[in-house]
């Protein structure tokens, strides 16, 4: 069980569980992310400002990450049905309930609640993915789930754009519909995910006796032969959080300020859903491309191309030249997620795995908060997002150049080309 290209098992597991996992990951994602463009209307009918509104974008993650590892063990514990379906309908309803806020205070509030919803989210599904293939076999899995990221930014983005002219409907401003509109599939579909998902292979009715064996001797044969050390468990941790940090550093900087720098630059809130769409289609491409890639060689190479993206939108202050330089930037973001996951993911194993993931997730969330936090109070005190830009151009280059130096440590998983 090598490649799952070339295991008809492997495909009939992803064409199983993955459509529908994409599915709930943009729903997730997209709740996470909507006020990037409530905010072009939003703030200004709350009096909220910057520096406030990118507090407010990363304040979710600084919850987010403070529960991820015990919401990866309570995973383990109830199952990936229970728990994944629970955690949609609780981030659902406070969806919902943003479209109620009244001031930067309950903003904040919803936001925070937020984040505690969705810890378990993310981290748990690519746990998830451990309990189903081996090591060699999980990038291509994991770059179909993460498909979903930039699918939801192209998608959503110009449905997200089409509601706020819903404003003044029914006494309500665009935002507060666009809120009430995007949380209640969260409720609905978490409430089908206890009857959908499949909690482990060995509880899969949809496999054969046969199969499960072969899934279980596939995982046992890519198990590592000696346990890592702590020191070594511990570095390796260590080495893929500070990259995970700088790379969502510039992720999140880029979701949560385009649509408000393409606004600034002369775009119409429409164009700006659809430039958007543009930019996470090509990053969606970029990202499928990826995902055919077995070996981590692309892995700095793709990093720094988002630093050359964010750098040209720095460089070049008019509206094509911020298409161009933001659709640069989601190619190489998007692009190098999957590899990294996968690299990640395949030094460790069994309960070890579980933890190391929601770790190297939490600090990301803390770079998730520091990005956009820094372009918003950058912009307050510049007056421009010229100095944002170059901040998390900075960011994204020094996590490139930290995959480098991992890659020249002894026993590196990534130096070896592939995982073992």
């Amino acid at each position: 069980m090598t490649a799952t290209g070339s295991n008809p098992l492997h495909g009939k597991i992803i064409r199983r569980i993955v459509p529908y996992l994409m599915l709930i990951y943009m729903v997730a994602f997209l709740d996470r992310v909507n006020i990037s463009f409530a905010s072009l209307t939003m703030n200004r009918d709350l009096g909220i400002s910057d520096t406030l509104y990118g507090f407010a974008a990363g304040v979710f993650f600084l919850s987010y990450c403070l529960f991820q590892v015990p919401a990866n063990m309570l995973l383990s514990r109830l199952g990936a049905r229970r728990w994944l379906g629970t955690l949609m309908v609780l981030w659902g309803i406070d969806v919902m309930a943003t479209a109620f806020v009244a001031g930067s205070p309950s903003y904040v509030t919803a936001r925070l609640l937020l984040g505690i919803a969705e810890s378990g989210f993310y981290p748990g599904i690519i746990f998830y993915f451990t309990f189903w293939m081996p090591p060699s076999a999980r990038t291509r899995i994991l770059a179909l789930f993460l498909l979903s990221l930039p699918l939801c930014n192209a998608i959503g983005s110009p449905i997200s754009a089409h509601i706020l002219l819903l404003d003044h409907a029914l006494g309500l401003h665009g935002w507060q519909w666009l809120f009430l509109i995007e949380g209640a599939p969260a409720i609905l579909l978490g409430i089908a995910t206890w009857f959908i998902l499949t909690d482990t292979p060995e509880t899969a009715h949809w496999l054969s006796t046969d199969e499960k064996a072969q899934i279980q001797a596939g995982m046992h044969a890519e198990q590592p032969k000696a346990p890592a050390s702590s020191g070594r468990t511990i570095g390796v941790v260590l080495r893929d959080s500070a990259i995970y940090f700088l790379w969502s550093s510039g992720n999140y900087g880029l979701i949560f300020f385009l649509p408000k720098i393409l606004t600034g630059r002369g775009a119409s809130t429409l164009s700006a859903g659809w430039w958007a769409t543009l930019t996470f289609g090509a990053g969606a491409i970029a990202m499928y491309f990826a995902s055919r890639s077995r070996g981590f060689r692309l892995l700095p190479p793709l990093i720094a191309l988002a630093a050359v993206g964010f750098a040209c939108v720095a460089l070049i202050p008019s509206l094509p030249a911020a298409v161009a330089g933001f659709c640069i930037a989601a190619i190489g973001l998007m692009a190098s997620v999957p590899i990294f996951w996968s690299l990640a993911a395949s030094r460790l194993s069994g309960k070890a795995a579980g933890t190391a993931i929601a770790i190297v997730n939490s600090v990301g969330a803390v770079g998730a908060f520091c990005g956009p936090y820094a372009m918003g109070w950058l912009r307050d005190k510049t007056h421009s997002y010229i100095a944002g830009l170059w901040s998390i151009a900075a960011c994204v280059l020094l996590g490139a150049i930290l995959v480098v130096v991992d890659a020249r440590a002894p026993r590196s998983t990534y130096a070896q080309g592939a995982v073992h």
